[in-house]
């Protein structure tokens, strides 16, 4: 007994010696932090998830890189961190640059394979006929932590932008980065990602860019340029799309609706 009375007290002793020596101090900011932190870990702050960032945040991360937060989160954080924030963040949502459906550009094989983008992808390119369109397996869908995405009877995606909080998630699942998150207030983009040559882009899909420049050519400067061989628009405040819209034969241009997908410019004109 006497033996294991002198053991214990020698063994507190040593815990307590060790948990001076490896104590790791814990900054009282971070708890708060992370209860800020929406808690989704979708990974659109560059980070491993909500605890990743937060830990970064106090160690001096910039308190705007949540994106389902938006400008209230990154103000509570910047509160937090005694800090002031030097520019509001314009919100972001997710738009789809592909309107190509199963019937604008069908498949070029049977694939009997796990219905994900990726795993299509993964085989020759994927089936559909445009290399670079939709493959309309949802992938996005699924990936998506808010349930903005569903999938359309024609198998494209249907964002619902009152629910999309431009986290990002679906951005990094597509396989052939046809989503891209812009600017809120966007209300015109391009819905074609074909970057081939003007014959290849319309033998595979009806509404492919023929790359004729019309939309360039009726813009206002540096509004609509050409790069790699797409129409590329700046998405500044302010921009003027409905030129190049009306230009183009193919119907490459979309509207952005507040709800719902992207309808093709010349139908939704037609029932006005």
């Amino acid at each position: 007994m006497a033996v294991l009375a002198i053991l214990g007290v020698i063994f507190g002793i040593g815990l307590a010696f060790a948990s001076r020596v490896f104590h790791v101090h814990v900054d009282p900011r971070l708890e708060r932090v992370t209860e800020t932190l929406p808690g989704i870990n979708c990974g659109a702050c560059g980070y491993a998830g909500c605890e990743a960032y937060a830990d970064a945040v106090v160690h001096g991360e910039r308190p705007d890189l949540c994106m389902p937060g938006g400008q209230e989160t990154a103000l509570a954080l910047a509160h937090i961190m005694g800090q002031k924030l030097d520019e509001e963040r314009r919100p972001v949502r997710a738009v789809v640059h592909c309107q190509g459906d199963c019937e604008a550009s069908p498949n070029r094989y049977v694939y009997d394979g796990i219905p994900d983008c990726r795993a299509a992808h993964a085989l020759q390119g994927g089936p559909k006929l445009c290399e670079y369109g939709c493959l309309g397996y949802g992938s996005c869908a699924r990936a998506c932590p808010f349930g903005a995405i569903t999938m359309s009877e024609e198998r494209l995606p249907v964002i619902d932008r009152d629910v999309c909080t431009g986290c990002g998630t679906c951005v990094r699942t597509c396989p052939r980065d046809l989503i891209e998150t812009l600017p809120q207030e966007v209300t015109i983009a391009l819905a074609c990602s074909n970057r081939g040559p003007a014959k290849e882009a319309r033998r595979v899909c009806t509404y492919g860019c023929i790359k004729c420049r019309k939309c360039v050519r009726v813009s206002e400067e540096e509004t609509v340029e050409m790069i790699d061989n797409l129409p590329r628009l700046s998405y500044e405040p302010g921009a003027d799309y409905g030129p190049a819209m009306e230009a183009c034969p193919q119907d490459c241009f979309v509207k952005v609706l507040d709800r719902g997908f992207e309808r093709k410019v010349r139908e939704e004109a037609a029932k006005v």
